[in-house]
């Protein structure tokens, strides 16, 4: 299983991970916006599915939004 994240982590995304879906490999940070609730994409009992996560501005200078994004969805670099 993934390693256990928490807020401040900056992670990399696996492609349509959460809810807005639109991420590409886009890293993001956890933010302190709710509490994490338990995944319901894996078996895993000690994964977690993080409230809001805050992308890095895209090449046109966005920052976009991702809610509800699992840590079965999130690594420590852009190649996993």
């Amino acid at each position: 299983m993934s390693k256990r994240r928490k807020i401040g982590d900056w992670v990399w995304l696996s492609k349509n991970a959460g809810f807005v879906g639109e991420s590409n490999r886009l890293k993001a940070e956890i933010k302190p916006e709710g509490d994490f609730s338990p995944c319901f994409l894996c078996d895993d009992e000690d994964c977690r599915e993080w409230v809001t996560l805050w992308t890095e501005p895209d090449e046109d200078g966005k920052i976009h939004m991702l809610c509800h994004v699992s840590e079965c969805h999130m690594f420590d670099n852009p190649q996993h």
